[in-house]
């Protein structure tokens, strides 16, 4: 698992705002509109605090603001923002906003304005009454998109082993804003040699100066010792715009020098070596911005662990148990990592899979089913979907074994191998919540070398206090996977992070997103490279933010939209339980008469999933307990009755283990 810095934004992004049919709020003259940008970071923990403001435009409903607010844009966080629009008052107390009118106010997150491609459009409201639009068009920093090649070398370095040469190796730093520095790159040794040439090697210009090429580097050379307590031999300061020739540079090499040494030799002392910037090589690159704003598609797929080794989910020792003021770990992942990414996924809809139970109505052991009974069609709408079906399946499967990842991640694969082209971009991310060692390790790293090929990336989460050592050699970073064939992997695609790490931590749920998604941007732009694609033109794709949570199933028999479905799952006592309980609170989905139903009936608002007669009701009953939604005639309904083909091909080779060959070759 790699460690990002967390002072290390993905990008920095420029907004340029304006807005349209303001409410008018002065009696004799038009409005004088100005925008204040707010931000809440997901693990602050804290209140709104001010990014920027645009200057104050006079007499003008429709104005366009000339100065842009540039932030940080961090892919892995949910960063959410918010502007205040206001009448300005009083110009010479511009930033007394307590002085001003509201004009009205729109909240949203980056991830909108990044995918929206073109602009984004939000309505301005007050009071629950709209006062206008305002469109933010987001734009990133040019001076960010560049990899810079270098080379370093040095002479004369001072000695440090007292029987022989030093070995030397050098960091560099950038400094940080306000104070201090982090170190972003850090060279291999080189062992007995005073005059040291080290590798090449390409650092993103973002990740070297956070895309400001004036900002001071420092440049520290060590001696490397076994012991891991290097000693010091000097360092010197400079910045990219001085050492990059193809900017302007003029600075090919520079002194180093260790105060205390220069404090002890006083007026004899000179340096203790110099250090040349033998290669320092700017190439524009694409970044990962480019590709979202140019319609690439992110696809979350999940896949859930439902192994007996989890418990009971009516123990509350079980790591399924779910209760009204505590959610399992199951559920906090699923929050924290499926907010992230849900902005980038334009349709809200998710496929998600089981494995490691027995699943109605054979109940066979099945290592791939889709949580949601159809296993044509399993994807859910939002992330409270996800949670529906999550509940829903612990409701009906029995808990069984053994932790296999081979099938669900051929079903996973063949998903990522769609034909993909130019204009037609996609990446998906598999999320996999585990608790248990895998069994199947050979077949599952032959496949995640396969993968490595393909528009995917596979994020791991530990779920309870089990020994994960088999996920850490999944998590390739230093030792890449080599397949049943001596095929290495392509790239690194598998990212591991144990929850336990974060679950005492504040703000825990900021800090999993962070470490277990940091390294998508990396992965995709990788991808891409590989196969030559570029990013397209900025899409207008949306308009409005689909703030989501839909229910997973449809409450009509018509094909249902985003629009129509209900704002959340209804409950009883206890409104953070996603399905209401009555009687008997250890079944996620309480039973009226006829304990058979999934769901309860009763009047048509009462229960999320009502059954009374008539098509209203979303899974009308009849004859065939064959499937788990039977229905009447009519394709419209999402869970198609009778005998299916996707419940006897549920249990097959490819869904089932490892007997059968993966549907490719290894």
């Amino acid at each position: 698992m790699a460690s990002p810095s967390s002072t290390v934004a993905s990008s920095k992004v420029e907004l340029h705002l304006s807005c349209t049919k303001l409410k008018d709020l002065d009696i004799l003259s038009k409005s004088d509109p100005m925008c204040v940008l707010y931000t809440k970071r997901g693990g602050s923990g804290g209140g709104w605090s001010k990014v920027g403001r645009t200057e104050m435009i006079k007499d003008n409903l429709n104005p366009k603001f000339a100065k842009s607010i540039v932030m940080d844009y961090f892919f892995e966080e949910v960063q959410q923002l918010k502007i205040t629009v206001y009448d300005v008052d009083s110009v010479t107390h511009i930033d007394d906003f307590s002085r001003h009118d509201l004009i009205g106010e729109a909240e949203f997150t980056l991830a909108d304005v990044i995918s929206a491609g073109q602009e984004l459009v939000k309505t301005l409201r007050q009071k629950g009454k709209t006062c206008g639009k305002v469109h933010v068009l987001g734009e990133e920093l040019e001076d960010n998109k560049f990899d810079l090649v270098m080379q370093f070398s040095a002479n004369n370095l001072d000695k440090k082993d007292f029987f022989g040469k030093s070995d030397p190796y050098f960091e560099i730093a950038k400094t940080q804003e306000g104070s201090g520095s982090s170190v972003v790159y850090r060279s291999e040794h080189i062992k007995k040699t005073l005059n040291p040439k080290w590798k090449s090697f390409t650092i993103s210009a973002q990740k070297l100066c956070s895309g400001d090429w004036h900002r001071t580097l420092e440049i520290i050379v060590w001696d490397w010792n076994s012991n891991g307590d290097p000693d010091f031999i000097g360092k010197t300061t400079t910045s990219l715009s001085d050492i990059c020739i193809e900017r302007g540079g003029s600075v090919r090499n520079l002194p180093i020098e260790n105060p205390a040494m220069k404090a002890k030799k006083g007026s004899k002392y000179h340096n203790s070596g110099i250090i040349s910037f033998d290669t320092v090589k700017a190439t524009p690159v694409h970044s990962f911005v480019d590709f979202i704003r140019g319609g690439c598609q992110i696809n979350l797929v999940v896949a859930i662990d439902f192994t007996g080794s989890n418990g009971n989910p009516s123990d509350p020792k079980s790591l399924h148990f779910n209760a009204p003021d505590k959610e399992s770990e199951y559920v906090y992942a699923i929050r924290s990592v499926g907010s992230v990414l849900a902005p980038y996924d334009s349709d809200q809809s998710y496929p998600c899979f089981g494995f490691g139970a027995k699943v109605p109505p054979t109940f066979q052991v099945s290592h791939c089913f889709a949580l949601n009974g159809n296993e044509q069609n399993p994807e859910v709408v939002g992330i409270d979907g996800i949670l529906g079906a999550y509940y829903y399946t612990l409701s009906r499967v029995q808990l069984y074994g053994p932790t296999n990842f081979a099938s669900f991640l051929d079903r996973v694969i063949q998903m990522s191998s769609a034909p993909m082209s130019q204009n037609s971009q996609f990446y998906n991310i598999l999320l996999v919540l585990t608790d248990g060692i895998i069994t199947d390790m050979r077949q599952t790293v032959d496949r995640i070398v396969h993968a490595s090929n393909l528009p995917l990336s596979v994020v791991i989460v530990g779920i309870g206090g089990a020994d994960f050592t088999n996920m850490e050699t999944l998590d390739a970073d230093d030792k890449p996977l080599v397949n049943s064939r001596m095929q290495r992997m392509a790239r690194d695609i598998v990212q591991f992070v144990p929850l336990r790490q974060f679950k005492s931590q504040r703000g825990a749920h900021f800090s999993l997103a962070k470490e277990t998604l940091a390294e998508i941007p990396g992965q995709l732009i990788s991808f891409m490279k590989a196969k030559g694609m570029k990013p397209n033109p900025p899409v207008l794709r949306r308009q409005e933010t689909t703030m989501q949570t839909q229910a997973p199933y449809p409450s009509s028999n018509q094909p249902y939209q985003a629009s129509d479905m209900p704002p959340s799952y209804p409950s009883g006592p206890g409104s953070s339980a996603p399905y209401p309980s009555g009687p008997g609170q250890s079944a996620p989905y309480p039973s009226g008469p006829g304990s058979s139903a999934p769901y309860p009936s009763g009047p048509r608002q009462s229960a999320p999933y009502p059954s009374g007669a008539g098509p209203s009701a979303p899974y009308p009953s009849g004859p065939g307990p064959s499937a788990p939604y039977p229905s009447g005639p009519g394709p419209s309904a999402p869970y198609p009755s009778g005998p299916s083909p996707s419940t006897s091909n549920q249990i097959s080779a490819r869904s089932t283990g490892t007997d059968g060959p993966p549907p490719y070759p290894i």
